[in-house]
Order: structure tokens, then C-alpha cells, then sequence
């Protein structure tokens, strides 16, 4: 739906705010869209869901167990009704929604920006340093975001999920980047793709699907197949101060609660369940598979610990996804202040999601059908590209290698594609660079870098040519990058020293 887009943006964020390369390690989650679905409901139960979540979390917080057990009258009898404010998660949700609404794309600068301009209720820390940082002291909005595991970025992420439910890669990448906007840590990013992930792969499932237990190990395993291999750094929990990520909470022991069959208070002790994305989603996402199919019980589970509001609006959000609106107890919509905006929303959010091509099921039902007989011309048109590489001709193998990806772009994403799509365009580079064309050697070598990030023969390639350019910053930039991947690397240590040499120079004269 945004490829070229998306892909644009997250290289800018990698290269110029040192954005984690959550898209190193980057398994494919398969979503699958059925016709039999109406999405429509299933986008407006995840965005009721997930302010019901907030407002009764935030109104209900620090009950006592025994007065929760009065929710029955509370949230369903008229004779108590009351009109419930949403907080800042559902606030920043909801800004989000707009963004995508308005742009009819992702527009992460145009999102930041509206979390400076509107008011924001009971701001989080994170959030707070954010604005600080863009609002105050002018600080890029790309890198103003606080250094912090907090639930900020899992809480507001729904939107993306709902309008990608069938685009695992669109999906992840704007997750991602939408967390680094506040949440500049991979823990907070891993936790916006895991929870998006397990939206959109519940809003493909039918209400009430999920019967055995294998369902729900199934689900278990996407989630944690999202985040694999993103948590590079040492995270450690705050009850016994053990290591441990949200890749292992999830894939580990998320899956080994659900196998021994444990109990809420159980896993609630065992986890914690405040704060740190690191417990409340976890915790969230086991309070829903305890009770997948029975609403009321998820929402009693959420009212029992420390982040009631966080922990309500997450683990209700996935049960709206996977039930749908219908599927909600109308008691419960009808205390909800701000309901005819989050329906209008909804709608529009779903008008969104048929823009992608890949959130339509029979489009999926089509390319299955024609898939064997594309793979033989993939690999015939691949060879010959391969050919032009070996030949030397860079020219005819770049041009033929975007006619290829054009006529089908997924074929990017195949690691071994890649890599002669790499040399094609790292061999123009080198072509442009000896005839001292050194524009046309950049957008080359930009090209190639493209398809990976941390490739240190083009990230030398960058470096030389800015050097020509008299760009020692950015020269100095791509070299030290080069050597910091590839120590062995001797060109990117040459190149370093040469730049050592100049900048010492330049100082004397």
C-alpha cells in the first residue's frame, strides 16, 4: 500500500536518528483476510474496545476487589449511569487515526505534530519528553523521543493494525516508526509491532474461532514471530531484576502460561502488571486468551491490577478485533462519552484499509492460484539480470532489475534477489564515481544501501563519494558506520584516516 513511502522513511530514520533496525530480522507473520469477515464491525469493536478499555480502566483504578464486583450494575444498568472520559492513550489513538485519515497515508512528522497542537490529557512521562524535546527545544521530531520501555507507543498502535490487516510488512513498518516518534527503544517498538500484529491476526479470525488451545498458541507464536530478533540490548524485569525482552515474555512464557493452564493471579504475580510494556502486555494479552470469547470476563480480569487502564484498553482492544462491535455488550458502549466519534472514526479507518490491496481476500485468492506460474517467470527474468551483473553491464542489470521489482514488488524481500540487485547497483556506482559523476554515484549507492542497511562495502562506497564532494561530515559518517559493522574492513579504516587527514589540515591553514 505505502511501500517506496515506508521504505523511504525507515532508511531516513536509520541513517539520519539512529533508529534500531527493526527490519534486520524480519520473519514474515502471514495475514490473511476472508471474505466471510466484516471488517467494518471488526474495526469499529477494536477502537470502541480500546476506549472502553481506557475510560473504565482510568475511572476504575484502585477499587478494591469486592467493589469491582459491582460492575455488573455499574457498567450495565441504567439506574447507575454515568459518561466516561477516555485519557491520553485513547487521545493520542485517536490523533493518529486522524493523521492516517486526513493524509490518507502515513505521515509520521504530520503525527508528531499533532501531539504537540492538541491537548493531552494526564500526559505520560515519555510524552512529556517528547514535547519538551520538539515543542521547546526544537529538537527534530525524529529524535525527540525518550529512551523508554513504557506503554505509550503498544497503546495508540490499533489504527495501523486495522488498516493492514492483510500487509504484515506495511503493518510492521509503520508500527515500528510510529513508536520511535515518543519511544526511541526497542522494547517500546517491539511491543507496538507484537500488539498490532495481534490485532490485525485477530481481525482475520471469525468471532468466537478461537476454541482450542491450539488457536490460541497459534496466535501466541505470530505475535512473538513479529518482534524476533529486534531486542538486541540487556532488558531486565523489575520484580527479581532477571534478563529478560519482550520476545522471550512472549514467545517463552506467554506460550508456557497458556500450556500449564495458569491462573490470572498467577501469571499477575509472576509478571507484574504495571507500567513497563515489558508486564502490562504480556499480562494483556494473557488476560485475553484466558477468556477469549467472554468480554465481560476480560474486562473484570483488567480491573484487578496496577496499570488498570493500559492493561483494560490493550486486552480489550484484541477482544473488539477478534469479536466485533456486535459482539460487545451494549450496556458497556452506551457509558462511553465519546462514542459517536470513535464510530466515525471506525468508518473511516475501514474506508482506508480497502485502499490496500492487500487487505482484499479475493485479490489473495487470485495470486494464489497464479503463483506457481509467476515464480517461473521471476526466475527466468532473474537469471537474465544475473547475466548483465557477470557481464558487467550494471546499466542493463539495474534497469532490468527495477523493471522486474516493478512488475512484482515482493520479489524485493527474497534475501538472495537482493543481494545481485546490491551489485548491479553498487557496480553503477562504482562506474559513475570513475567518471567523477559523483550525484549519479550517490543515488546508486543509495540505491544499493536500500536493501541493506549495514552493508559495509556501500556504506565505504557513500563515504568516498561524499569525500570527492568535500561532504567530510557525511563522509566521516558513512566510513565509521562502515568500520563499526566490518572492523576487518581495511578500505573503511584508509578512508577514516583520510578524512582524519583533511580535517587536520583544513585546521592548520
Amino acid at each position: 500500500m505505502y511501500g517506496l513511502l515506508l521504505d523511504e522513511i525507515y532508511n531516513f530514520l536509520i541513517l539520519e536518528a539512529n533508529m534500531p533496525n527493526f527490519m534486520e530480522y524480519n520473519e514474515n507473520v502471514d495475514l490473511i483476510p476472508i471474505s466471510s469477515i466484516e471488517y467494518r464491525d471488526k474495526i469499529k469493536g477494536a477502537m470502541i474496545s480500546l476506549a472502553l478499555g481506557d475510560a473504565y480502566g482510568s475511572y476504575l483504578e484502585g477499587l478494591l476487589p469486592k467493589e469491582v464486583e459491582h460492575i455488573n450494575n455499574f457498567l450495565k444498568g441504567d439506574k447507575y449511569a454515568a459518561s466516561l472520559n477516555i485519557t491520553d492513550d485513547t487521545e493520542m489513538t485517536i490523533m493518529l487515526s486522524e493523521s492516517l485519515i486526513i493524509h490518507q497515508s502515513f505521515s509520521p512528522e504530520d503525527i508528531a505534530n499533532r501531539f504537540i497542537r492538541q491537548r493531552i490529557t494526564h500526559m505520560g512521562n515519555s510524552t512529556k519528553e517528547f514535547v519538551v524535546n520538539y515543542r521547546d527545544r526544537k529538537i527534530e521530531w525524529y529524535k525527540s523521543g525518550a529512551e523508554s520501555a513504557g506503554n505509550g507507543a503498544a497503546m495508540r498502535c490499533a489504527p495501523i493494525a486495522l488498516i493492514n490487516y492483510g500487509d504484515f510488512t506495511s503493518l510492521k513498518l509503520m508500527a515500528g516508526i510510529q513508536a520511535v516518534i515518543t519511544h526511541m527503544d526497542q522494547m517500546a517498538i517491539a511491543s507496538s509491532i507484537a500488539h498490532s500484529t495481534g490485532i490485525a491476526y485477530l481481525a482475520n479470525i471469525p468471532p468466537f474461532g478461537l476454541k482450542e488451545k491450539e488457536d490460541l498458541l497459534s496466535f501466541v507464536t505470530a505475535c512473538g514471530k513479529s518482534i524476533k530478533g529486534i531486542e538486541t540490548q540487556v532488558y531486565r524485569t523489575r520484580k527479581n531484576s532477571q534478563i529478560a525482552n519482550l520476545y522471550t515474555r512472549i514467545s517463552i512464557d506467554l506460550m508456557e502460561a497458556i500450556e500449564k493452564d495458569l491462573s490470572v493471579e498467577e501469571v499477575r504475580e509472576k509478571w507484574g502488571s504495571g507500567a513497563y510494556v515489558l508486564e502490562s502486555l504480556p499480562f494483556a494479552l494473557f488476560v485475553f486468551l484466558k477468556s477469549p470469547n467472554d468480554y465481560e470476563k476480560i474486562l473484570k480480569q483488567c480491573l484487578l491490577v496496577n496499570d488498570t487502564d493500559t492493561v483494560a484498553s490493550i486486552a480489550l482492544t484484541l477482544a473488539g478485533a477478534y469479536l466485533g462491535f456486535n459482539n460487545i455488550p451494549k450496556g458497556y458502549i452506551n457509558k462511553l462519552k465519546n462514542l459517536e466519534e470513535m464510530m466515525a472514526l471506525s468508518d473511516r479507518l475501514f474506508e482506508l484499509s480497502l485502499k490496500n490491496r492487500n487487505n482484499n481476500p479475493y485479490r489473495r485468492m487470485r495470486e494464489n492460484i497464479t503463483e506457481a506460474k509467476s515464480q517461473d517467470e521471476i526466475d527466468k527474468l532473474m537469471w537474465e539480470g544475473i547475466k548483465y551483473n557477470k557481464q558487467e553491464e550494471f546499466q542493463l542489470a539495474v534497469k532490468h532489475f527495477e523493471d522486474l521489482i516493478g512488475a512484482y514488488p515482493d520479489i524485493k524481500k527474497n534475501e538472495k534477489i537482493k543481494l545481485h540487485i546490491i551489485e548491479a547497483y553498487e557496480g553503477l556506482g562504482t562506474h559513475f564515481l570513475g567518471k567523477e559523476a559523483y550525484e549519479d554515484a550517490l543515488r546508486c549507492f543509495k540505491k544499493a544501501l536500500a536493501y541493506d542497511l549495514n552493508h559495509p562495502v556501500i556504506l565505504c562506497d557513500l563515504a568516498i563519494t561524499y569525500l570527492n564532494l568535500d561532504d567530510l561530515d557525511r563522509a566521516e559518517k558513512y566510513a565509521r558506520r562502515s568500520v563499526e559493522i566490518a572492523p576487518e574492513y581495511e578500505i573503511g579504516r584508509e578512508v577514516i584516516d583520510a578524512i582524519t587527514s583533511i580535517k587536520k589540515n583544513n585546521k592548520k591553514k
